[in-house]
């Protein structure tokens, strides 16, 4: 009698040999040259492409890396075990890749804008104002830590941080306009969905 298992296992190799062949049908490339490109014999990726064994997890990450294409798709897993249309719960790791993308997204988006709107010059201008901006708020929040604990820092002269004020001018003038080219509402959005999701993980 085959256990649950055992089926699970032949579901596994049955997906990942028709999914095998087909990737290597795409790619154009001869048993040779496919196995030698994920690190098999051709001897082993026959027997894989035959469904006589499970592709391992190090082979699927590979074919991934090198071809974007998921030999053993997890929508294809669920399908195949009645699972067909499950939303299935993503891991933390996965939850941490989208965040991370989103970011990246984020700042893509705010990159292109300023390609749009500015000039070679301008943008250089910008990218010294966001340099200006970053320097003096480090700057300004670490001479309050000083502060609070007591500790001597900073650039006096005859008893002024000339550094200080500085910094806080600079705040001030370029804050409304860093402000302005924050993707606020989007980044909002992002970390409020995101906490729900987390919430009902």
């Amino acid at each position: 009698m085959v256990t649950p298992q055992e089926d699970h296992e032949s579901i596994a190799q049955r997906l990942g040999a028709a999914n095998l062949l087909a990737i290597r049908a795409s790619t154009g490339l001869s048993q040779a040259q496919f196995a030698a490109a994920i690190g098999f014999s051709d001897r082993t990726l026959r027997r894989y492409e035959h469904g006589e064994r499970e592709l391992p997890q190090a082979a699927r990450l590979t074919i991934i890396q090198l071809f974007k294409i998921d030999p053993l798709a997890s929508d294809q897993m669920a399908a195949a075990i009645g699972l067909d249309g499950a939303e299935l719960s993503p891991s933390a790791t996965a939850v941490t890749g989208a965040e991370e993308d989103c970011w990246l997204k984020l700042r893509r988006e705010g990159l292109e804008s300023r390609e749009r709107n500015y000039s070679p010059l301008g943008q250089h201008l910008l990218k010294a104002r966001d340099y200006a901006f970053l320097s003096a708020t480090l700057y300004f929040a670490a001479k309050h830590v000083a502060l609070g604990l007591g500790l001597p820092f900073g650039f006096g002269v005859n008893g002024t941080d000339w550094a200080f004020i500085g910094a806080f001018c600079v705040i001030v003038l370029f804050l409304f306009s860093v402000v302005a080219e924050l993707p606020v509402l989007k980044a909002a959005r992002h970390i409020l969905t995101g906490n729900r999701g987390r919430r009902a993980l």
